[in-house]
């Protein structure tokens, strides 16, 4: 397998996994997880409030 298979490969492992919304942790370098963050109510500089959307965000943290 050459190296561009097997990067679109992992690729789509990490993908699928966190479509699913499983950890995907890799040895030496971290763990990627998917996390929800909730709608927020925020306020500009010149005082509107607006709201933020719920979302669901990737996030990575590294091995110690």
């Amino acid at each position: 397998m050459d190296q561009k298979k097997a990067e679109n490969k992992i690729s789509s492992i990490i993908a699928s996994a966190l479509k699913n919304h499983q950890e995907v942790q890799i040895k030496k370098l971290g763990t990627i997880k998917v996390q929800h963050r909730n709608q927020q109510q925020e306020q500009d500089k010149s005082g509107r409030v607006f709201l933020t959307p719920p979302a669901d965000i990737i996030t990575f943290l590294p091995e110690k």
